[in-house]
């Protein structure tokens, strides 16, 4: 993982989460850094993406259970199959321009980090941070520091450990093309992948900070 950093009050802080959408992103690549200890949240984007799919907005959820050692991060349960969140990554975006050109890296990283039936769990953080990586190095971003102690809650918009600012709340979603926009209307907030098969690596480098914006209080 990245270097680890001394934060100040005003430093953006940013959880684990898998693929996460383009707000922690933007605050990632402008120096946020990465609390791995942050306490877990259930019915949150810590163990979720949203996406954009021909029914409208979806969230698709990897399962958690509980670890039996209380310091370590939720384990995904080995009784949801692999195979049906990447079936809902298939429908969603089968035909936009750069799934054929990515699905076969990330097909291989959904069947090397979910557990599969009849395997032992595997922590929901190495999940996150597999998929963090494969978006940075696929995007040429670098990855996030890390914290090196566990920093206290801020009560900011920059702070995204808190649910709500985690979802998005707090900043405006500007609208890029999306594959059911004519049928649903432009769907915020979704997971970095929703941008991703639409625009491909190198257009969403290149416009991210027109994509995301902090809202003026």
């Amino acid at each position: 993982m990245g270097p680890h950093v001394q934060i100040s009050e005003m430093t953006a802080v940013i959880p684990l989460a898998p693929f996460p959408p383009l707000h922690w992103w933007i605050l990632a690549l402008d120096g946020a850094v990465l609390d791995i200890n942050a306490p877990f949240q259930k019915q949150t984007h810590r163990n979720r993406i949203k996406i954009a799919g021909p029914q409208g907005e979806q969230r698709i959820t990897f399962a958690t259970q509980s670890s039996p050692i209380e310091s370590v991060s939720p384990l995904l349960s080995a009784h949801q199959k692999p195979q049906h969140s990447w079936r809902s990554i298939q429908t969603a975006y089968g035909n936009s321009p750069f799934f054929e050109h990515f699905a076969e890296d990330l097909n291989a990283l959904w069947l090397g980090h979910l557990p599969r039936e009849h395997e032992d769990a595997k922590p929901l953080s190495d999940w996150c941070w597999a998929s963090i990586e494969w978006v940075a190095e696929t995007c040429n971003w670098p990855l996030p520091s890390q914290a090196s102690c566990a920093p206290a809650f801020q009560d900011s918009e920059l702070d995204l450990r808190e649910k709500r600012r985690l979802s998005g709340h707090g900043w405006t979603f500007h609208r890029y093309p999306q594959l059911f926009e004519s049928k649903f209307g432009f769907i915020p907030g979704c997971s970095v992948l929703d941008a991703f098969f639409v625009l491909g690596p190198h257009e969403l480098s290149r416009c991210l900070k027109e994509l995301v914006s902090l809202d003026k209080s």
